[in-house]
């Protein structure tokens, strides 16, 4: 029987259980892997969540069952001490939320890396040493299926020793293909590399026994953005006590590769982490000629094998047959698995591998050294400002206040996060603020300071229909309220064409044409932004103009964007259609020009009006597919649908998930499906003529502007 020692929150009584109960802490995306390992084992029960974010801790709590939610580790321990509990935040946070924890002697499994520094490591296992807690850090990847088939033919002693390995790692990078800067892993190289280098160097480490040094040779310096510098290639040298490794490192990749190849005594392990192949090579006892033929013949029989059983593993977890067939799931089933096994043992475990994959980081990134990110600038306590601009740094946003600056004016900007925004950003008559669009006080402070506002911000983030609804409009409500008790002189709401059905051909929309009145058969976001016009046209007593941009286009947006269809990877495009429709593509830097029109123009002509923004040069999706690949180079693909196929494969998939059991699955809609095709015509001349507007109508300046920023490395 474990000892118990539950905790609870102040109002919750006390009751007795068998299992071990663990708190999971901070409730972001990676919980949720977590959450699906634990939910394996009858021997485990999350009785609590902690986060800061009350909506993040009672959500995760009521997909858990998780009796308790706490703001912080001070007051879960204040109401109990859980048997073990899993620091799921992020990686600056982690020293300072394991510490407290391993001081009151509860056993942790921490993210990785262990933590930002190798200072912090050695003061959690210090703090670990002393209370005689267990300190596991999951670097999950060692539990990989694939490494393991690696790890289980080096043991068996079929081809020997392991001597080196040679490994690359091409990874994409969603944050930098968002533009999302601020994430801490571009603070420094160093954070870069424990973001994401950490996964490979611990399989090396694994493999080799240990890393003793690590040299570096970073690749040429990148600059995704004016003002921000990376680099992202590295080719690393390992020296481990079991042998050596060269380690390639490719960040932002467009094609993901993670390959290794380790050679042993009397034979060579091929493996890929990605693709779930593995296969060996060793020699037969027959003349050169036939021995090699041997190998090639195995070769191609062990790829077939692995092919077959994935295709088995994703048919038998999409009907709930069998367990995950990913190899990140399994690899976080096999670390918690790992963990718990270890506590079971009575093993009080500290990882010092953490430490030792922390430090070889370090050592890594001291090859590199890139100018500290400006920190921006505390603005005046009595700055005033001609235009507030929420989600200011975002793809729209950073147009417009790069034109706004042009044009003389004073902004304020208000973004979540404010960390390495580029250079425009820093400008004297840019005043940053930091926060979310439902933080009432800071969007009441900023609209206080501000003749006219523009609210670009998503606000919608949500692991529900409901919450990714509930929060859009409560966003654009507490910002419609903030200029409201501000009396700017106007608030622009920019929505989306989404809030449309575009599905009837045979329609043309107008300035006139209202929102999609059967939102219920429409996605989440555009039920969420119909909701949302509705909401802050209630909530706004001040001059209100919406603007609906439809396909938004040009430099610093993704290339590969959703409306042109399903992107399975970058170069195959599956239309939502047969891609012979011509598409409302709009240039971003006609969308800011438009917003800016929407704040000048005459009160009669705008307000209380919505504009639908789209341009005059109206490519189909073919089109623009065969554009981009022309400016690129790269092999991409535009591959006709029907909207009866995409149909029939949505509805197969409801299905099988319905018959595997699974709660909470909306059936498809049909409507919703012809409307992401955008087949319905715009007109919009009543745009032109009340905003004083003139989108770019030339196709070679059109192409100039949107297509080939894209076939441009900046290095």
């Amino acid at each position: 029987m474990y000892g118990f020692r539950m905790m609870r929150a102040p109002d919750k009584p006390i009751s007795k259980t068998l299992k071990r109960d663990v708190a999971i802490i901070g409730a972001g995306s990676i919980a949720a892997a977590h959450v699906g390992a634990l939910a394996r084992r009858s021997d485990i029960r999350i009785a609590a969540i902690v986060d800061p974010s009350d909506a993040a801790a009672e959500y995760l709590a009521g997909q858990t069952g998780a009796g308790a939610t706490f703001p912080s580790v001070e007051a879960l321990l204040s109401a109990g001490k859980p048997d073990a509990a899993h620091v799921l935040t992020p990686p600056p946070l982690h020293a300072v939320t394991a510490i407290p924890l391993l001081e009151a002697g509860v056993d942790l499994l921490v993210e990785k890396p262990m933590a930002a520094s190798a200072e912090e490591c050695r003061a959690m296992l210090n703090a670990a040493e002393t209370s005689g807690a267990a300190l596991v850090i999951n670097h999950n990847f060692t539990h990989h299926p694939i490494f393991i088939r690696v790890r289980n033919i080096i043991q068996s002693e079929k081809i020997g020793r392991a001597r080196s390995i040679v490994m690359r790692y091409a990874a994409p990078l969603r944050q930098m293909t968002a533009r999302q800067f601020g994430h801490w892993m571009f603070n420094s190289p160093t954070n870069l590399l424990l973001e994401q280098a950490v996964h490979p160097l611990s399989q090396i480490d694994a493999l080799l026994g240990g890393i003793k040094s690590v040299s570096s040779t970073p690749g040429p310096l990148r600059r995704p953005a004016d003002g921000i510098e990376l680099v992202t290639d590295w080719m690393l040298g390992v020296s481990c006590t079991g042998g050596s490794a060269q380690l390639e490192i490719t960040l932002g990749a467009s094609f993901p590769s993670w390959t290794l190849s380790v050679l042993c005594d009397d034979g060579v392990i091929d493996a890929d982490i990605f693709e779930g192949r593995v296969n060996y090579r060793r020699a037969h006892g027959t003349i050169a000629p036939g021995d090699y033929a041997l190998r090639n013949l195995k070769t191609g029989l062990s790829a077939i094998g692995d092919a077959a059983t994935g295709i088995a593993g994703f048919v038998g977890e999409l009907s709930r047959l069998g367990p995950p067939a990913d190899g990140f799931s399994q690899s976080i089933i096999g670390s918690v698995g790992a963990f718990y096994d270890t506590l079971e043992r009575g093993d009080a475990h500290r990882d010092g591998r953490g430490l030792c994959l922390v430090e070889a980081c370090e050592k890594a990134a001291r090859s590199v050294s890139l100018p500290a990110p400006k920190i921006p600038r505390t603005p005046p306590a009595d700055a005033q400002y001609d235009l507030a601009v929420f989600g200011g740094t975002g793809f729209i946003g950073s147009h417009l206040v790069e034109r706004l600056i042009s044009d003389g004016k004073r902004v304020a900007v208000v973004a979540r996060n404010l960390r390495n925004l580029p250079t425009l950003f820093h400008h004297e008559r840019v005043g940053l603020y930091s926060g979310s669009i439902s933080d009432e006080k800071m969007v009441a402070n900023v609209c206080g300071r501000s003749r006219a506002v523009v609210n670009l911000a998503h606000g919608g983030g949500g692991a529900s229909r409901e919450a990714i609804i509930e929060n859009m409009a409560r966003g654009g409500e507490t910002v419609a309220r903030g200029a409201a008790v501000a009396g700017v002189d106007r608030l622009v709401y920019v929505s989306s064409s989404a809030a449309l059905y575009l599905g009837d051909e045979s329609d043309t929309i107008t300035a006139a044409t209202p929102p999609d009145p059967d939102v219920e058969a429409r996605a989440d976001y555009a039920c969420a932004k119909v909701q949302s016009e509705a909401i802050v046209r209630t909530a706004s007593t001040v001059p209100l103009v919406i603007l609906r941009p439809a396909i938004v286009v040009g430099e610093g947006g993704s290339p590969f964007h959703s409306a042109l269809g399903a992107f399975e990877n970058e170069t195959h495009c599956l239309g939502w259609n047969r891609g012979r429709n011509p598409l409302p593509l709009v240039l971003v830097e006609d969308v800011a020009s438009a917003i800016i029109a929407a704040i000048n123009a005459p009160a009669d002509d705008v307000d209380g009006k919505t504009f639908n923004i789209v341009g005059d040069v109206r490519w189909t999706a073919r089109r623009y597919i065969e554009e981009l690949a022309l400016a690129t180079g790269r092999p991409l693909r535009f591959h006709p649908m029907s909207v009866a196929r995409l149909g029939a494969e949505e509805w197969l998939k409801w299905a099988v998930k319905k018959v595997a059991g699974r709660n909470g699955v909306r059936a498809p809609a049909i409507r919703d499906l012809k409307s992401r095709g955008m087949v319905t015509p715009f007109d919009t001349s009543e745009e032109k003529k009340m905003l004083r507007w003139a989108p770019c109508d030339d196709e070679d300046a059109f192409r100039k502007r949107a297509i080939y920023p894209h076939g441009e490395e900046r290095v």
